[in-house]
């Protein structure tokens, strides 16, 4: 009992003192936290200026306030800039290529605004891209399932008066303005082999520069990426995969404010654009489109002829090498015809940025012609623009050029000889606004330029007609990327305007060889037996004055009268000089689009003819190429280029001869205007079995490369410490032809094409799918089924018989139409039919015997 009292007793003196404990610990507890209070206090009562005074200003468009000590900023915002829409755009400075950035690559633009939320300054995306009448009551409902984007809410930090201070560091030093790393692949096979940044590094991203101008605000931030367990290295231009950084600037832009007139778009001529939905129009088309182009307005608006108020001014970046600047200024220069036509006198000038420059070429106010040698060279040449998301008016250009352009570099990531199979990469199927402004064509010229330089070694070309050469190609190249400066986009359809005779005649061309300077065509070089004419266009052709008319001829002030004024400009459209399509049409992936016309690594109004001659001219060329190419002392790797880059030129005619079976011709006139005619029309007969004689003649003959069989044995790259690490450095030539005819067979054998052949006919194509499919049997087998087979055509005969299989759904479920199984079905067994395996030598019989044991196999599978 007594034990219970002393335990009770105990029990509450260990409470007493546990009580007395806890009242001293919230005590202190509660002298800290208003202590932390009080110092939270002081931080509070500071004033706006005192908060801005130790830190460095940079006054502009958004002042700027940075500590010297740790980088970190304020940005002041004034209250007359909330709820206003302004241009934000992301471009990189630089970048690794692996992860899709690249030293001035244009990312994004977009229309934001800012917006005072209580205690919160949000920075919201918009869509502007919808049009309500308002004097329709349903404008009312304007805002309706329209969702904007809330990208960035910072706390105010202080504010006084009209002006408000965030954390410039919660604005940019995240993802959330612009997303740095790419979006992941849609194809597991292809993510697994991406090069991964990893997660961003809070510690390690900084604000590296800081520039304000009255208009404009530039951010520039190294964001900096740790992966620690990284799966794909990268290029040897990548130190540390583990630790990636991509500089990148966010340029905040004032909207410009002037009387500025947008100019609507049209189907027949090709700029680009911004796109606007009218939700309250009564017609089945609901565009407002508007092209994008600069503001040039006449100095004397009365004059025919006039210089601007304020021309586009051009600088020569301090990176070009001296020897090229003045082909640059000129072929710039050269678009001053063009516009002179349409009313404007010197609308382009040029200058070039001295070394003393106080300004960078990442200022936008600038337009810059800019170098790179990039390790590996992400494009040739690269023309973007921004435009004003509202009204198309352009506010900023560069043109980015990659010095690997005008050398012998091979670019492509592999070589023909290796058993690549890619000749183009196929544009996406949807394009954004900057994506659609992504130009190829300096890889596209540089292979040309490649087999050009390679031909006319061959050919023992002297150095007047080299020099030509190079400079044309240099030259095509500028006024390409700054048409797409100026608004235009690609026009694939202009290497059309000369027949391919008239193409070598500089009488006939003087300096223009298709209609316009925005198409990707081959290099002009002239067959054997032909004096050389231009390699390449010199000057803007007449769809590019058509189009510079259009997009900026001065407007009249009557709205009626200035619509009549553009009515009667594209009326002009169905002349055949002014013939557009672009990459939304264009046909250089298999099986994709219609029109033949509108291509690349075309040339010519015949393109199959003119291909027959470029066929013989590899042929001629393979022949002559090791003894210009082969030197003492030095290694195989100028053969080894020439032999990819002649071959390279004979896998791109043959693409370009396979889309015109099965091509339909496309018409945009408008009904009414003159040379109207149907928007579809096959390609004649003729001119598709014409391709068909071509392909069979020169892609699946069985001498198809036969002048470069004495070159495989010496197709050897110059070895470079351990780079042939776990590779076999041996020429692949089987695999070299085969990838050029299965990109062929891809298109004739493409589920669209094979349905297409069977539609038109209901509107006026004699050449049947039947047909074709006859033919191209014939000229796969008909050559050597009574004699022996070589290597390379046991390879291509196989492979069609595995294509055949597959159209034919006997072994699995076919996703082509009824017509083209039977088609393919009848082949099938035509070619069993018509192998014999008692001929030929022992590898042909036993192809033979293959090839009617796989036809048999397939034949039982569909019966079990």
């Amino acid at each position: 009992m007594r034990f219970n009292k002393i335990k009770k007793a105990l029990m509450m003196g260990l409470l007493g003192v546990s009580v007395i404990s806890v009242q001293v610990h919230a005590q202190d507890e509660k002298q800290d936290a208003s202590e932390a209070s009080k110092a939270e206090a002081s931080k509070e009562e500071k004033t706006f200026s005192q908060l801005l005074e130790d830190k460095t200003p940079f006054e502009g468009y958004l002042p700027v306030y940075q500590n010297s000590e740790d980088g970190s900023a304020l940005m002041v915002i004034d209250e007359s800039q909330l709820n206003k829409p302004f241009l934000y755009f992301a471009k990189t400075v630089d970048g690794v290529v692996d992860a899709g950035h690249y030293r001035g690559s244009f990312r994004q633009h977009r229309l934001i605004e800012m917006r005072r939320v209580f205690d919160r300054i949000e920075i919201v995306a918009m869509t502007p891209r919808y049009y309500f009448d308002p004097d329709t009551a349903i404008s009312k409902a304007a805002d309706a399932n329209i969702s904007e984007a809330v990208l960035v809410s910072a706390k105010i930090v202080n504010e006084e008066g009209s002006r408000v201070a965030i954390k410039l560091d919660e604005v940019v030093e995240n993802e959330k303005l612009h997303r740095i790393a790419p979006m992941p692949a849609t194809k597991p096979e292809v993510e697994k082999k991406r090069y991964k940044l990893g997660k961003l590094s809070a510690d390690k991203t900084k604000i590296a520069a800081i520039d304000n101008f009255p208009a404009n605000t530039h951010i520039v931030v190294d964001y900096v990426f740790e992966n620690d367990t990284p799966k794909v290295r990268g290029g040897n231009y990548i130190t540390d995969p583990r630790y990636t950084t991509i500089s990148l600037q966010h340029a905040f832009i004032e909207l410009p404010e002037n009387d500025f007139k947008p100019r609507r778009d049209d189907p027949r001529i090709g700029y680009f654009g911004k796109q606007f939905d009218d939700l309250t129009t009564d017609q089945t088309f609901i565009g407002r489109d508007v092209i994008n182009r600069w503001h040039l307005e006449k100095k004397d608006p009365t004059a025919e002829v006039s210089d601007p108020v304020e021309p586009i001014v051009w600088w020569i970046e301090n990176t070009t090498p001296l020897e090229w600047r003045d082909t640059i200024r000129d072929a710039t220069l050269s678009w001053n015809s063009a516009f002179e036509k349409a009313g404007i006198s010197n609308a382009i000038e040029v200058k070039i940025q001295p070394d003393d420059a106080d300004w960078k070429a990442e200022d936008v106010r600038y337009n810059v012609l800019r170098w790179t040698s990039s390790p590996r060279p992400p494009f040739g040449g690269y023309g973007p623009s921004v435009a004003n998301p509202l009204t198309g008016q352009i506010i900023a250009s560069d043109i980015m050029l990659e010095y690997s352009f005008m050398k012998g570099r091979w670019i492509a990531g592999e070589m023909f000889t290796d058993g690549a199979t890619s000749l183009a990469s196929a544009m996406p199927e949807s394009l954004s606004d900057e994506e659609a402004q992504y130009c190829s064509l300096g890889h596209q010229l540089n292979a040309g330029l490649l087999f050009g330089q390679y031909a006319s070694l061959a050919k023992g070309m002297g150095d007047v007609e080299k020099d030509k050469l190079l400079r044309q190609a240099m030259h095509y190249l500028i006024l390409h990327e700054v048409g797409h400066t100026l608004g235009l986009n690609h026009n694939m359809k202009a290497s059309q305007l000369h027949g391919h005779d008239e193409a070598h005649n500089v009488e006939v061309t003087q300096g223009i060889l298709a209609g316009s300077v925005m198409d990707y065509p081959a290099v002009n070089f002239a067959p054997d037996g032909v004096e050389q004419g231009d390699f390449y266009t010199e000057k803007p052709g007449p769809y590019d004055d058509w189009a510079i008319e259009y997009g900026y001829s001065i407007a009249l002030d009557n709205p009626e009268a200035e619509e009549e004024r553009l009515q009667a400009i594209l009326s002009r459209s169905a002349e055949p000089e002014l013939a557009f399509g672009n990459d939304a049409d264009d046909m250089r992936a298999p099986g994709r689009h219609l029109d033949p016309r509108i291509n690349i690594f075309d040339m010519s109004g015949d393109a199959v003819e003119y291909a027959r001659d470029r066929f013989d001219l590899v042929k001629s060329t393979a022949t002559e190429i090791k003894d210009k190419t082969l030197a003492d002392n030095r290694s195989h790797n100028d053969l080894a280029v020439g032999v990819n880059a002649v071959f390279g030129e004979f896998a791109r005619q043959a693409s370009v001869v396979s889309r015109y079976v099965g091509g339909v011709y496309v018409d945009r006139t408008f009904v009414g205007q003159e040379g109207y005619e149907q928007p579809f029309t096959p390609v004649p007969k003729a001119l598709q079995r014409r391709a068909m004689e071509t392909l069979n003649e020169y892609v699946f003959a069985p001498d198809a490369i036969d002048t470069m069989e004495p070159l495989f044995a010496y197709i050897q790259r110059q070895r470079r410490g351990f780079d042939n690490f776990g590779k076999n450095e041996d020429p692949k030539p089987h695999k070299m032809l085969l990838g050029a005819q299965k990109n062929v067979l891809s298109h004739l054998l493409h589920p669209a094409v094979q349905m297409r052949m069977s539609d038109t006919a209901l509107y006026g194509n004699e050449y049947s799918l039947e047909q074709m499919m006859g033919e191209l049997t014939k000229g796969i087998f008909e050559a050597d089924i009574k004699r022996d087979v070589n290597s390379y055509r046991r390879n291509l005969q196989t492979e069609y018989v595995e294509q055949l299989i597959k159209i034919s759904g006997l072994e699995k479920a076919s996703a082509y139409d009824h017509l083209a199984k039977a088609a393919a079905l009848y082949e099938l067994n035509r070619i069993k039919d018509m192998v014999d395996n008692s001929r030929g030598d022992r590898a042909s019989k036993v192809h033979k015997f293959y090839l009617t044991d796989r036809i048999e196999r397939a034949f039982y599978k569909s019966k079990s």
